[in-house]
């Protein structure tokens, strides 16, 4: 989210609105919680390209991978690196949820004629 909003130039409104309405946005940045370790390096290097995509203003979109397993969350105990399973589903996804009343029929060239 504060990425979003560093794109958007928009984090002097956006803090303004938040503190008229009782809150701090600092506080909400720190409930997003960071992103997993493991299978996610080029992921994030291509979600990096596309941020840069939308401030520059092209056009784009992005297609990913849904992983389920391969993530994990890092902690230190006793001053060793400890790697435990990033639960990143525990919510579900949004994405996923399947609204068949929008869904539409999506030709590419020729194949569906």
């Amino acid at each position: 989210m504060g990425n979003i909003i560093i794109n958007l130039k928009a984090e002097k409104e956006i803090r303004q609105a938040l503190e008229e309405l009782g809150f701090d946005l600092n506080v909400i940045e720190d409930e997003e919680p960071d992103a997993a370790l493991g299978n996610g390096g080029l992921g994030r290097l291509a979600a990096c390209f596309l941020d840069s995509l939308s401030t520059l203003g092209y056009p784009a979109y992005g297609c990913g991978i849904r992983y389920k397993y391969g993530m994990f969350e890092q902690k230190i105990e006793n001053g060793f690196q400890v790697e435990v399973p990033d639960n990143w589903l525990r919510y579900g996804n949004p994405f996923e949820i399947k609204r068949s009343e929008y869904a539409q029929e999506v030709k590419f060239g020729d194949m569906l004629k």
